[in-house]
C-alpha cells in the first residue's frame, strides 16, 4: 500500500512520495529515520523515472532546456546539501522539520486551488532564467534532508513565485525528483542507510499506482489532480 500510493502521487502530482514513503518505512518497517528517509530517496529514484518516462512519450517536453540544466543542477548540490545537514541532525529535529514541511505545503496546496494565494512575480509568457536555479536549489535541499523528491516543491514554487502555467508541468517535476533522489543516495553512499531490500519491495506495488497515477493525470481536470502549473 505505500508502494502504491507513492507512485500514485508521483506519476499524478510530480510529487515523489516521499511523503508517504518516509513515515510508512519507519512505522510499518520499523527503520530508524535517517534509514526511512535515505531508502525513500532510492524507491523515488526509479519510481520517478518509470512515471517520467511515461509522461515523455505520451506529453512530450515543452520547457526551457537551459532552464532545465539549471533546476537540475541547483537540485543536484541542495540535495547533497540536505544529505550533509540530515547526517548531523539529531532525529527528532529531523522528524518534526519532516512534518512541518509537509502540513506548510498541504496547506499551501489547498490554498492554492482556492486562489487564496497571489503571485509573489508575474511573468506572463515563462519563468526567468534566474527562478530555475533557484527554486530547485531550495527543493534539493529539502529532498536531501527530509527523503522526498522535490518536483512537488518545484511545482508549487513555480505556481507561486511566478504564477505561469507551464506546459508539461508533471515531466519537468519528475526530471527534479529523478536528480534530486538520485544525489540524495550519492550523498549517503557508503553510509549503509539506504535499504535496497525495501527498496524493491516498494516498486513493485509502486508501478501500480503509476500506471493508475498516469491515467489519472491525463483523465482528471488540472485542478482536481492540483499539478498546479500544467
Amino acid at each position: 500500500l505505500d508502494g502504491e500510493a507513492g507512485g500514485l502521487l508521483n506519476a499524478m502530482v510530480g510529487i515523489g512520495g516521499g511523503i508517504v514513503i518516509v513515515p510508512g518505512l519507519i512505522f510499518v518497517a520499523k527503520l530508524q529515520t535517517r534509514q526511512a528517509i535515505a531508502t525513500s530517496l532510492g524507491a523515488i529514484m526509479f519510481l520517478s523515472g518509470f512515471a517520467l518516462t511515461i509522461h515523455l512519450l505520451v506529453e512530450g517536453f515543452h520547457h526551457s532546456v537551459p532552464g532545465l540544466v539549471l533546476l537540475l543542477g541547483a537540485g543536484f548540490l541542495g540535495a547533497q546539501g540536505g544529505g550533509i545537514v540530515l547526517n548531523h541532525t539529531p532525529q527528532r529535529i529531523v522528524l518534526r522539520t519532516f512534518s512541518t514541511v509537509t502540513l506548510l505545503f498541504s496547506a499551501q496546496l489547498i490554498a492554492m486551488t482556492l486562489d487564496l494565494i497571489p503571485a509573489l512575480l508575474v511573468a506572463p509568457q515563462a519563468p526567468p532564467l534566474w527562478g530555475y536555479p533557484l527554486i530547485g536549489v531550495i527543493a534539493g535541499f529539502f529532498s536531501g534532508l527530509l527523503g522526498i523528491g522535490g518536483g512537488g516543491m518545484v511545482i508549487l514554487g513555480f505556481a507561486l513565485v511566478f504564477q505561469v502555467p507551464v506546459l508539461g508541468g508533471l515531466p519537468l517535476a519528475l526530471s527534479v525528483n529523478v536528480a534530486n533522489a538520485t544525489s540524495g543516495v550519492i550523498a549517503q553512499r557508503g553510509k549503509g542507510l539506504v535499504q535496497w531490500r525495501e527498496v524493491w519491495r516498494l516498486v513493485p506495488a509502486a508501478l501500480v499506482g503509476i500506471g493508475a497515477g498516469t491515467n489519472g493525470a491525463q483523465v482528471l481536470p488540472a485542478d482536481t489532480v492540483v499539478d498546479g502549473i500544467d
